[in-house]
């Protein structure tokens, strides 16, 4: 799901994949699809919180950024007792989206 807090950023939430179905790039074409989605929309900046998956969202460039870096709007809706990491994403075209898939890509078949 993508929620608008500025016209050009946006948040990345409720990204889940079932126990049963992980380790099969499912994660990974939700996030292309959603990633592709905010650039037709002009998003260029895509962030995301997380207690729970932070490498998984820096393997596939976000990085770790503090809450002021988020829209206003947002950042008063935050409840700091969830511990929640901010990780943030600029997103500039999706000709660039395919180079960085293709690294990943090639990346992991390396290590297989």
């Amino acid at each position: 799901m993508l929620k608008r807090y500025a016209p050009d950023c946006a948040e990345l939430g409720c990204l889940v994949v079932s126990p049963r179905y992980r380790k099969e790039g499912r994660g990974d074409s939700m996030l292309s699809f959603l990633e592709r989605t905010a650039i037709s929309a002009g998003v260029t900046r895509l962030f995301a919180l997380s207690t729970r998956t932070m490498q998984w969202f820096c393997e596939r460039g976000f990085r770790e950024v503090p809450m002021s870096e988020l829209p206003e709007g947002r950042q008063k809706m935050i409840n700091v007792r969830r511990g929640s990491k901010v990780f943030m994403k600029s997103i500039q075209s999706s000709r660039a989206l395919d180079a960085e898939e293709l690294f990943w890509s090639t990346a992991e078949d390396t290590s297989s």
